[in-house]
């Protein structure tokens, strides 16, 4: 059912995405192309890892309807012993996650930032405060919301009584956005008081987010 209600969700961003940059195309800066970077393959690393599970709807979807856009992910590794395999996966699980805030962090940067260089520094750092505490809420929701934070592969390798899992977690950054839109309306009623669009800012600092992570993989 969560899975459901994620696609139907993703379905109605993805047409609000297409027809938002058909019509504003001439006015918006080059996206990076982030994508084109291969997402982690431990197939390719280690013949002993054995891929267990792929999400093949999101598969499908990252090969046709995500071309060029931004993914935010994490891979998260965890060993344990064999006879606690349900623990050494949740070890994998979380440790994707946090890999995931760990990006997150990078993104809420690029956010404030922007804000900080609109309004002067006291109105600047009140909207901060505001950004980081719905940045918190985001990183509680992880765990637990599977549209969020979707599971796309999972490997395990055994090496006699050792087990190690390993997660590929991809962060739907425009669900994140609307979960923000939803609960900070007042945060939002005021950025367009000034004449100031959130999802512009939320785009612009993901899009950044891109360029620093291509250029530390240079």
């Amino acid at each position: 059912m969560q899975e459901l209600i994620f696609w139907l969700i993703f379905s109605v961003v993805a047409a609000t995405l297409i027809i938002t940059q058909t019509v504003a195309l001439t006015e918006r800066p080059t996206v990076p192309q982030l994508t084109k970077v291969e997402l982690p393959d431990l197939r390719k690393k280690d013949a002993n890892a054995q891929l267990i599970y792929e999400n093949e709807i999101l598969s499908e979807k990252l090969s046709k309807f995500l071309e060029g856009k931004v993914i935010i992910y994490s891979l998260g590794e965890f060993s344990g012993p064999t006879f606690n395999e349900k623990s050494v996966r949740e070890g994998a699980q979380q440790i994707a996650f946090q890999g995931l805030i760990v990006h997150l962090e990078t993104v809420k940067k690029n956010l404030i930032e922007q804000l900080v260089s609109i309004f002067n520094a006291e109105k600047g750092q009140i909207i901060s405060v505001k950004i980081a505490e719905l940045f918190d809420q985001l990183y509680q929701r992880i765990p637990f919301d599977e549209v969020l934070a979707v599971t796309y592969r999972i490997w395990k390798k055994s090496n006699g009584e050792v087990a190690t899992y390993y997660y590929l977690v991809i962060f739907d950054d425009e669900y994140a956005r609307i979960l923000i839109e939803s609960v900070a309306t007042d945060l939002i009623q005021e950025l367009q008081s000034y004449g100031i669009s959130f999802s512009d800012l939320w785009r612009k600092a993901i899009n950044k987010y891109a360029e620093q992570i291509k250029l530390q993989n240079q």
